[in-house]
């Protein structure tokens, strides 16, 4: 992971597990840090981390759901960086509810979570790379973008997360720009109990609930050179639960 010493990476939704896991594994190889949410005091706790590990940091906060937010916060990082080298997109909010039960307000709340964020920034940040003919850009999709009953908004933007990935893979390609997925399985988060996280783990053909850093080796890799030719991919870290569900269908 040498390949993403003294990166830029922006981490947009560094404010949950996967998010903290996924900047504190780039800042372990030498990337600098950006970490960006709308819970200043979470992504303090972040950086303070970040930088007792010997590591660079720092936070801005902002709406991810804000055009406005999102763009002056990329314009404040590259003016004082210069760049940005790598974008990690993590905007994630569940909704809970079946589509018959789901409001308008649900329904928007799911796409505006989950899906504008990751436009708002990549439309902000992209060009940047485009112009310095580098750049990598990690989208956080779920294994919920295959459909889940009772997820049907946050499936539908998860799903649309992928489409918006390959389309702006194919429209970067020729510029130094890649841009991936990562459609995470079951990740255990420290409001679950140890009896759950088994639970569910047992479930898994790996016979384990995935952990944040397996997402944020994933990652890892999308960030580094060591995929310099892949672009327009999802890869799934759900311990082999996609495959698991096409030979269930």
């Amino acid at each position: 992971m040498e390949v993403v010493k003294d990166r830029i990476s922006l981490v947009a939704g560094a404010c949950d597990e996967v998010g903290r896991a996924i900047a504190l594994h780039l800042a372990q190889n030498g990337a600098v840090i950006v970490a960006c949410g709308s819970d200043f005091v979470e992504l303090s706790k972040l950086v303070n981390q970040i930088r007792e590990s010997g590591g660079s940091a720092e936070a801005r906060q902002a709406d991810p759901a804000s055009s406005a937010d999102v763009k002056r916060l990329v314009r404040d990082v590259i003016g004082q960086y210069g760049r940005i080298d790598v974008l990690v997109n993590n905007a994630n909010a569940q909704c809970g509810k079946l589509v018959c039960e789901a409001s308008d307000e649900d329904w928007e709340k799911g796409i505006r979570c989950n899906l504008t964020p990751t436009f708002y920034f990549c439309r902000e940040v992209i060009p940047g790379m485009q112009t310095q003919k580098h750049g990598r850009v990690v989208n956080i999709s779920s294994i919920d973008y295959i459909g889940w009953p009772g997820q049907s908004t946050y499936s539908a933007a998860k799903s649309a997360l992928f489409g918006l990935t390959r389309s702006l893979a194919l429209e970067t390609a020729r510029d130094g720009v890649t841009v991936n997925c990562v459609a995470k399985g079951d990740i255990a988060t420290s409001q679950m109990s140890a009896e759950q996280a088994e639970k569910i783990g047992s479930t898994l053909p790996v016979k384990r609930i995935g952990l944040p850093q397996d997402v944020a080796r994933a990652v890892g890799f999308f960030a580094s050179d060591a995929s310099n030719y892949t672009t327009g991919q999802m890869l799934f870290v759900c311990g082999g639960k996609s495959a698991h569900c096409s030979m269930s269908i």
